[in-house]
């Protein structure tokens, strides 16, 4: 069973790791929120206070490409930011809930963990290709209004890695019904049937005694 401990404190981490990237994610969506508001407020100013902590910390290229861009544009980026960041925190409370529901178990293959890992596959690849629509399109037509900016990308997130989560868990899915479907052919042990009782022996009628 060495290799079922492998899986379980791989999980184990697993667990942690998608935890920390919910934290995270979160952490900078309510930061890429707090921009936009920012910006959308303050404006010109925002951007004005920027350059001047930029300047202290002399990041002078940064100077350079935060000149060129406008509030509209950088409140375009806030917003795709915290759409990623959000995404990320939905795929990773997922990831979480999977890898709890694994250790619960003991094992990879059962068939709520297969259910729990075809799920989260298939959010990860719907979320990927949501966010590289959406997010991309936007960068692009904000990018196309500042001729002096070289056009921003998006790649998104991994279309690929949801995919591998699906054939995994139809991998996780058969293990499971082949330990189920052994489970359920094992034949009953045989009992050993009882030993019969032995005939009982008639007693011999008593002899009639002369009158």
């Amino acid at each position: 069973m060495k290799t079922l401990n492998t899986i379980q404190k791989l999980a184990k981490l697993g667990k942690i790791l998608s935890k920390i990237v919910y934290i995270l994610s979160m952490i900078g969506a309510i930061g890429a929120g707090v921009g936009v508001a920012l910006m959308a407020t303050m404006g010109e100013d925002a951007i004005a206070k920027s350059k001047e902590s930029l300047m202290q910390a002399g990041e002078k290229s940064a100077i350079e490409q935060l000149e060129k861009m406008d509030v509209p544009f950088l409140i375009v980026i806030m917003c795709v930011s915290v759409a990623f960041c959000v995404a990320e925190a939905v795929i990773s409370k997922f990831a979480e809930k999977y890898f709890t529901n694994e250790l619960a178990d003991g094992t990879p293959f059962t068939l709520r963990g297969a259910k729990e890992l075809m799920r989260l596959g298939i959010i990860q690849a719907a979320v990927s290709i949501g966010t590289s629509t959406v997010c991309g399109a936007a960068l692009a037509i904000a990018s196309a209004s500042i001729k002096s900016l070289e056009n921003e990308t998006f790649n998104g997130m991994s279309f690929g890695l949801g995919i591998t989560f699906i054939i995994v868990s139809l991998i996780c899915r058969l293990g499971a019904e082949l330990t189920e479907g052994k489970t359920e052919a094992a034949p009953a042990p045989e009992v050993a049937p009882a030993p019969e009782a032995a005939p009982a022996v008639e007693e011999a009628p008593a002899p009639e005694t002369a009158e």
